[in-house]
């Protein structure tokens, strides 16, 4: 009855929802679509930023939450992680470190399990018609979540993931190895840790009224540590952002930067290198309707590292952003996004979930 109910509400709002309305729209721009992966928590990530200005003196304030869930793990542990007699695989931390004695000369295998949740504040302002400034806050809890569950179903489908039916749902566990030892591994839950600010700068190059592009600039402010060891190191990032209208219902965005940055842990030490990295993002939106602009997203990171062949960082990745821009109001817009890995390559977060408030007061 209650889907029957939801079904016939959805029915009488659709066309209210795509009608053709002269009202403004409050764009919020290409969604900030981020990997939640565990080794991207610490350095600088890569988001899509979009090329329009917001005009000098004008503001946009946006609140986004990101849930993500990672279950991913070096090849090398699938093979050979002995089984209890139910034939799952235990992880604790006596086994990983009587595993990591039997591999003295891997230089990094990892065991991730867990979910991730990121909150931001994004603030953006414009100091001139073609300048604006960002600045974004937030924090981010890690535990064993609950999506389990759900993405042990979507993969029974035929998207089938090794080993995750052989672990117990919704634990937080990670481990990683380096040349025989281990020298990261926790099971204890995060709650609310504050995450470096980021500072960037969006400059528009050249705008016709097709045609929009931009140059962006990001620096990570180093004020806080995750687990007490780990840093990053003033990361910072370069690039291009576009925006293209072939016409009024649809719009094209994209762009690319190079990004500088590491994780530093231990004292002064680098336990694992995490390279500097090429990335990007293309996007489609629809605007043809009232109310609500789908969009699809694809993001593109370079390897997170040069290390293999025990871990598969070595690998590119792409991940996809399929959602829903929603106008409350005119100067208020919602966004739902689903995020999902596309390379499968073990370094990038299996599926994320985020919503996005974003006012321009």
């Amino acid at each position: 009855m209650i889907r029957r109910r939801a079904l016939y509400l959805l029915l009488a709002l659709a066309p209210a929802l795509i009608a053709a309305s002269e009202e403004p729209w409050p764009d919020p721009g290409p969604p900030a679509s981020r990997d939640l992966f565990p080794l991207n928590l610490v350095p600088l990530s890569y988001r899509p930023l979009g090329a329009k200005t917001v005009g000098a003196g004008q503001w946009r304030i946006s609140l986004q939450a990101t849930r993500s869930n990672t279950f991913e793990f070096s090849d090398l542990i699938k093979e050979r992680l002995p089984r209890d007699p139910s034939g799952r695989i235990t992880v604790d931390r006596s086994g990983a470190t009587q595993f990591a004695a039997s591999m003295p000369n891997e230089p990094l295998i990892y065991f991730f399990d867990a979910e991730v949740q990121r909150t931001e504040f994004g603030f953006r302002y414009g100091l001139t018609r073609d300048t604006d400034l960002a600045l974004t806050l937030g924090w981010q809890s890690l535990e064993g979540g609950f999506m389990d569950g759900l993405i042990e179903a979507v993969h029974r489908l035929g998207f089938e993931q090794a080993g995750r039916s052989a672990i117990a749902r919704n634990q937080l566990t990670f481990a990683i190895i380096q040349k025989g030892q281990v020298i990261y591994f926790s099971q204890e839950p995060v709650r609310f840790h504050v995450v470096d600010p980021v500072v960037a700068v969006l400059h528009r190059c050249y705008e016709d009224p097709r045609l929009t592009v931009s140059f962006i600039g990001a620096v990570q402010i180093p004020a806080t540590r995750f687990a007490g060891e780990f840093r990053s190191d003033w990361d910072s990032s370069a690039g291009l952002t576009f925006q293209w209208e072939p016409s009024s219902a649809q719009a094209i965005h994209g762009g690319g930067a190079y990004l500088r940055r590491s994780i530093r842990g231990g004292v002064g030490a680098t336990p694992f290198l995490i390279k500097d990295q090429i990335a990007g993002h293309l996007g489609w939106e629809w605007r043809g309707w009232s109310r609500v602009r789908p969009f699809l997203v694809l993001v593109y990171h370079d390897a997170l590292t040069s290390q293999g062949p025990g871990a598969t960082l070595d690998k590119p990745s792409v991940i996809h952003d399929l959602g829903v821009h929603v106008r409350l109001g005119p100067r208020t817009a919602l966004t739902f996004s689903y995020l999902n890995n596309l390379t499968h390559n073990e370094n990038t977060a299996d599926m994320g979930l985020a919503v996005r408030l974003a006012v321009r007061p």
